[in-house]
């Protein structure tokens, strides 16, 4: 498998919280701030410049600001976005504050036909939103099982395929991903060490290898880069 992960643009959640304002005002699934899209346009003109591999199959948190950077980048490869329901970002979706959570359904399949035309969503998808956890807010422990669930998932679909798959999903789901393709669950879940990537910072990485020779210093999985962010100018870089 050839996996290429996406983080999403600068959501107006991310900007509260570069402000030092991480709950006041917070959306439970924020869109993207006009940054954000600037950052998308970016992306897509990465893959148009030939600065990151093209992917043939684009995947996407069916979260809005995953959505709407998924925009130009599906416009420039030429490809549907189909939504994976289970890529969602840690904590899932709520209003309020983790101690207080409340339930919210979020975007539906109309609204995100709406936001991007090329969607597909999947066939248990209605009109009424996706996410049906209620009042939960996900634990480490829990978001770890998913992504690596999902990771699984992903192999088994795309095991021996010579083609590039992206994923543009969230920095938490991010880590899970990156740790199952090293088989390196953390005993609580929480993901230690930490890997930093900027809003549209991309990390590629390739599963099923050929066993290596005695020595080489060689795996079966490589991890050929993590929070690469040079398509963004200097003044456009987040966090």
């Amino acid at each position: 498998m050839k996996l290429l992960l996406i983080r999403h643009g600068q959501s107006s959640n991310n900007a509260l919280a570069a402000a030092g304002h991480a709950f006041e005002g917070r959306s439970a699934d924020p869109p993207l701030t006009d940054l954000g899209r600037t950052q998308a346009g970016r992306l897509a003109q990465a893959f148009a410049d030939g600065l990151l591999p093209r992917p043939q199959v684009l995947l996407c948190s069916p979260m809005v600001r995953a959505v709407q950077t998924s925009v130009p980048v599906s416009e420039e490869l030429d490809v549907p976005v189909e939504l994976l329901t289970e890529a969602y970002e840690v904590g899932g979706l709520y209003d309020g504050v983790p101690d207080a959570p409340i339930a919210v359904r979020g975007a539906g399949a109309a609204r995100l036909r709406e936001v991007n035309r090329r969607v597909v969503v999947p066939v248990d998808m209605d009109d009424d939103g996706w996410y049906d956890k209620g009042e939960f807010v996900e634990a480490p422990a829990q978001a770890q099982d998913r992504g690596f669930a999902l990771f699984a998932d992903l192999e088994r679909r795309f095991h021996g395929d010579e083609r590039i798959v992206g994923l543009i999903c969230h920095e938490w789901i991010i880590q899970y991903l990156l740790r199952a393709s090293l088989d390196a669950a953390g005993a609580q879940g929480a993901p230690d060490p930490w890997v930093n990537l900027l809003n549209t910072a991309t990390a590629y990485l390739e599963t099923g290898l050929p066993a290596p020779e005695p020595y080489e210093g060689a795996g079966e999985t490589v991890i050929h880069w993590i929070n690469r962010f040079d398509h963004l100018h200097p003044r456009e870089r987040t966090h």
